[in-house]
This record gives C-alpha cells, structure tokens and sequence, in this order.
C-alpha cells in the first residue's frame, strides 16, 4: 500500500515531515481500520517502513504492484 504524506490525516503531516523529508509517498501495511462516526472503515491505520503508525483517509490509497 502506498500513499502521499500530504494525506496523513494522524499524526499532523508538519509532525512527521523531518522523518520522510525526502519522499512524496510511502509505503506501509494496513493493519486496522478505523470509523468515522457513521462512515464506517473511513481511515485505514498503516505500518510504515519506519514502524510509525499513520492514519490516512482509505480513498487516498493506492495498491502498489509486488514486482
């Protein structure tokens, strides 16, 4: 799964740039999903290669092609 910094919902994206500073998208494994309110599975909770949780909004994923 990848996804752009820019659509990091938790935690701020101001709050993690210094440890991404070089990259647009990161990738990351889904490990949970989370509501919002009666929107349910509206967030995805995603690993990431750095082992920091990040919440992000599940229409702004996108599957990435094992190659």
């Amino acid at each position: 799964m990848q996804f752009h910094l820019a659509d990091v919902f938790l935690p701020a994206p101001e709050e993690i740039r210094h440890a991404f500073f070089d990259l647009d998208e990161i990738e990351g494994t889904i490990t949970d999903f989370s509501d919002s309110g009666s929107v349910p599975k509206a967030f995805a909770v995603v690993e990431v290669i750095l082992r920091q949780t990040m919440v992000v909004p599940v229409e702004k994923l996108e599957l990435r092609e094992q190659g």
